[in-house]
Parts: structure tokens; sequence; C-alpha cells
């Protein structure tokens, strides 16, 4: 999008709009390696601005993508095996993001993506203590008492422990609350209780809602819901 020097100045952190028309005065900047003599010229991030010769950048917006994960994708950037890869789903514009907290072969539900890494590591590391939720399906009636063996933190093997945030129970399925992301851990927190699952939707991550997005389907967070994902990060 065209826009004025001075503000395009201002955007990159140079100086300020009329700090900035006084450096076009001083002859001290260059569009496209040609000194800068008409104050109103419009530019774009498709020029080369420098200033003292010195080339300036607007800074990066970031992106937040919001996934709906078919079961039988893999969250991978490249499969050996070759199967389908949740990147498989996007356009190329978005195969530079990363995937927040991954979903193994055959769940499904949100997925989200970013490329900014600062918040990919407050988005997974357990220290945040994120928020998600998940559907699961089990072959048969999850007890009240395995739940609570659950909530209260349950032997996964090799040293880790496991524990949900909250179990609630619905109509033939519950959902469940976790605060860290540890491989499979849904699972194998059920395995240990002698339970097998039929399906495991996530529907949640740190606020951020699923809604009616089709599996499949993606799109970009809007400005409230970035903000609200930033907001569940400070701890």
């Amino acid at each position: 999008m065209k826009m004025r020097i001075n503000k395009y100045l201002s955007l990159c952190g140079v100086a300020s709009r009329r700090a900035s028309d006084e450096f076009i005065k001083e002859k001290r900047i260059s569009v496209n390696g040609q000194i800068l003599e008409n104050p109103g010229m419009e530019v774009d991030e498709n020029d080369e601005i420098c200033v003292d010769g010195k080339p300036v950048y607007p800074p990066k917006r970031t992106k937040v993508l919001l996934f709906h994960k078919p079961p039988g994708c893999v969250c991978s950037v490249k499969d050996p095996q070759g199967r389908c890869t949740v990147y498989d789903y996007l356009p190329p514009g978005y195969h530079s993001l990363k995937y927040i907290g991954r979903l193994d072969l055959q769940s499904r539900g949100l997925l989200l993506f970013t490329d900014d890494g600062d918040l990919l590591y407050k988005l997974t590391h357990p220290k945040f203590e994120i928020p998600r939720s998940y559907l699961v399906w089990t072959t048969r009636q999850l007890t009240r008492s395995d739940a609570t063996k659950i909530t209260k933190g349950i032997d996964l093997g090799d040293g880790e422990t496991g524990h949900a945030e909250a179990i609630y129970f619905e109509d033939g399925f519950v959902e469940m609350v976790l605060s860290e992301g540890k491989n499979r851990e849904i699972r194998r927190m059920l395995e240990a209780v002698g339970y097998e699952i039929r399906d495991l939707k996530r529907i949640t991550y740190a606020g951020i809602t699923l809604g009616d997005l089709a599996a499949g389907d993606f799109r970009e967070l809007t400005p409230a819901e970035e903000k609200k994902l930033r907001e569940a990060c400070k701890k």
C-alpha cells in the first residue's frame, strides 16, 4: 500500500513525521538509489528507502493462523512415510509459519500457526500454563473416580507425570482442560487408567476457540483474538 514518505519513515522508527520532513530537506533520504527531493512522494514496501545510505524497513507484521486439523494428517513440514501433512491444506504463503502445540495423527481440531517465535515459545512452554481444552470420546465411559486420579496427577512412565486441570462430563464424552503440552498426554493418561480413545478434538487454546470452522479450513486471527492470545502469555 502506497503511503507518504514521512509516514513510511515514521513506521520504520526513523523519526516522527515532522522530523522525517527535516531529514528530507537535509537530503539524507534516498529512494531506489536517488536522493529524495519531493517530500510528498509516496512509497511502499517494494521501494528501497535509505537514511544516510542505510536501508530501513517497517516492522514485520506477524501472523497467527487458526486451522481446523482433520484426522489423518501429520503435524510436520514433510513426512518420510509420504502421508498428508497439515501444510498440504495451507497455501504456499503460509508455509513459513510454525504450528503451536502439535496434534497427533488421528487427533483433530484447533491448531494455531505463527511466525512469531516469542509467541510460539510462550504458548508452548509449561511455565506459562496455557490452558487448552479437548473433547474426548473413549471406548467406555470414563468413571468419576478415574477422572479424579487424572486431575490429581498420574504416572505416565519415563519419569513423567500427567494431569488435567479439570474434567467435565458431557453426554457420551468428556471435556478435559490441560495446561501443559506433553507428547500424547491425554492418550497416555487415559491408557494409564485402562481406557482407549475413539476420538479426540481440541476446541480451545489460550482462550481462542475453534468455533464452526470446518475441517481443513483456516483463517487468520482477528486483531482482538490476537490480543487475547498475547494477554494469555503474560505471567
